[in-house]
């Protein structure tokens, strides 16, 4: 028995095991090893690889090798996750403070000016100031790793003092952050008066994608080196139309297929335990990158599911078919294309997973407990009455019984597009007539 070389479920900590992201790598250090000693802001979808990106960003080896070596750069961790309700500025900077101490222990300087600071009781902007710039007077540089921002800008205990006092301790001394959120920052904050703050113009923002092919080859290749385990090419394109160019379900797949192998199944055996244990290990996923979507981008994706499910996964769709069904799909599709979940093909797009397409229209079909004839669905949703009348209700009468409790009102925004309801309700039509 050989250990398992493909891992997921925690982020990837070793440096030996991080696949991919070179440029973005580059972008940060190459921000941080320049005069200005600059800001960076990765923003992804919850599994796309933000935390393992930070943990490389960390390991002192990569460090040196970039140029910033450790006895001039100290790298701060801090997981954010644990911000609540109820903490404030001081809290978090105190957290931030005790790690960079343990990180500089060692050091000549840090650990007593930093005794000076916290052990003074409260403190403010200003005596940051000045620890910080006996950092600088003695060429020291810090790099706080925020994980999960976001946490920090939906908290209403931190204000705009909080952001101006940050900015001005970045600005002026050898301090950068390196942060990590779901959205940009700025479409996170709890307010108009943060949204506004000029702290977020600090930032390059680096959107993390998928893998290229050549990443997810150089994963495949590297991984399975010291094993006697080799793919053949068939399964190779198994992984990639179960996982697409996704990081995290690239590494579930091959982890699956690689136990499959362990069991000593045959290519057969193989291929179904894949396509079985790959579904359980995505769905979750799944469900929360549709609760993460807003009503146009739940439209596109559903569009794009029964667009697959009417013509060939492997044809995709193009973006005449999508927008035929949906004449306000193309900035939503945009979006979902950065988030990893539509992906370009030769003639359009398809979605980025082969599981993705039939879990959505599984969610999306009613039980036949819950199916109504069109009468009695209108007579129990008096409120959809002026939605669905005319044009509209013709189209969907013979569709919207057959939509599950949940989608229904989805389904409706989607009619709300008068050039495509038409079109729309012919599509779900012919998809729910298959499923019976």
């Amino acid at each position: 028995m050989q250990d398992n070389p493909f891992t997921y479920g925690n982020p990837i900590s070793d440096a030996l095991r991080f696949f991919g992201r070179t440029r973005e790598v580059e972008q940060i250090f190459g921000r941080l090893r320049n005069a200005e000693f600059e800001s960076s802001s990765l923003v992804g979808d919850r599994r796309i690889g933000k935390t393992s990106l930070l943990n490389h960003l960390a390991d002192s080896g990569v460090r040196a090798v970039h140029g910033l070596v450790p006895s001039r750069y100290t790298f701060v961790y801090a997981d954010l996750q644990m911000v609540d309700e109820a903490m404030g500025p001081e809290q978090l900077w105190r957290r931030l403070l005790r790690s960079l101490g343990q990180e500089m222990a060692g050091d000549d300087i840090v650990p007593a000016a930093l005794d000076d600071l916290l052990g003074a009781g409260r403190f403010d902007t200003f005596d940051l100031d000045e620890f910080f710039q006996k950092l600088d007077d003695n060429d020291r540089f810090v790099v706080f790793l925020l994980d999960e921002f976001d946490r920090v800008t939906a908290n209403a205990r931190f204000g705009p003092d909080f952001y101006f006092g940050f900015r001005a301790l970045a600005i002026h001394h050898n301090v950068a952050l390196v942060t990590s959120s779901r959205l940009e920052l700025v479409e996170l904050c709890h307010s108009d008066a943060i949204r506004s703050s000029p702290f977020f113009n600090i930032f390059a923002n680096i959107n993390l994608r998928m893998f290229s092919a050549g990443d997810f080859d150089d994963m495949i290749t590297k991984s399975l080196a010291g094993t006697d385990v080799r793919f053949s090419d068939t399964e190779l394109e198994h992984v990639l139309d179960l996982a697409g160019l996704h990081p995290y379900f690239l590494q579930a797949a091959s982890w699956v297929l690689y136990d499959a192998y362990m069991q000593r199944l045959d290519a057969a055996g193989r291929q179904a335990f894949l396509a079985e244990r790959f579904e359980m290990q995505a769905v979750p996923h799944l469900v929360d990158y549709w609760l993460n979507s807003g009503d146009h981008e739940k439209i596109v994706l559903t569009a794009a599911a029964l667009l697959e499910r009417q013509g060939t996964r492997a044809a995709g769709f193009g973006v005449a078919d999508l927008r035929r069904v949906f004449s306000r799909a193309e900035p939503s599709a945009s979006r979902l294309e950065r988030r990893g979940l539509l992906m370009h093909t030769d003639g359009g797009f398809r979605l980025f997973s082969s599981v993705l397409g039939p879990w959505i229209v599984e969610q999306i079909s009613a039980d036949l407990a819950e199916r109504q004839s069109y009468p009695e669905w209108l007579a129990q949703h008096k409120g959809a009455k002026e939605l669905v009348s005319d044009r509209q209700g013709r189209a969907l009468r013979d569709v919207l019984p057959k939509i599950g409790t949940r989608y229904r009102q989805l389904i409706l925004t989607w009619a709300s597009d008068p050039q495509s309801v038409v079109a729309m309700a012919g599509l779900l039509k012919s998809v729910l007539d298959l499923l019976g």
